[in-house]
């Protein structure tokens, strides 16, 4: 692995261990397709973070990330649905593998 892609790595690392983002990710994924109030209320109702930032923050991060997608739809009233990415997929997959291995 190169500087640059451990690099890389560690800082997908650091962001993903930011509160909610891996339950956020594993919620998007589960629903196929999901708006965000509904992320809101889950995460909210779970008590995973405790505002409306903290969800902006982690849907932010990882769509920044690549690992979801967002769409806006321009009808009234405006919503925002969030899906999980080709990527986002790949890395699902891969921590649902790692944590089943610390679940043993």
């Amino acid at each position: 692995m190169s500087p640059i892609q451990r690099k890389d790595f560690l800082v997908f690392l650091r962001k993903m261990s930011k509160k909610g983002f891996y339950e956020v990710l594993n919620y998007v994924y589960e629903k196929k397709s999901v708006h965000y109030n509904e992320v809101l209320n889950y995460v909210l109702d779970k008590k995973i973070v405790d505002s409306r930032a903290s969800v902006t923050i982690a849907l932010n991060g990882l769509t920044n990330l690549g690992l979801l997608e967002r769409t806006v739809t321009n009808a009234r009233p405006i919503r925002t649905n969030y899906q999980v990415s080709k990527t986002g997929h790949q890395i699902i997959k891969n921590l649902r593998d790692l944590e089943a291995v610390f679940s043993k």
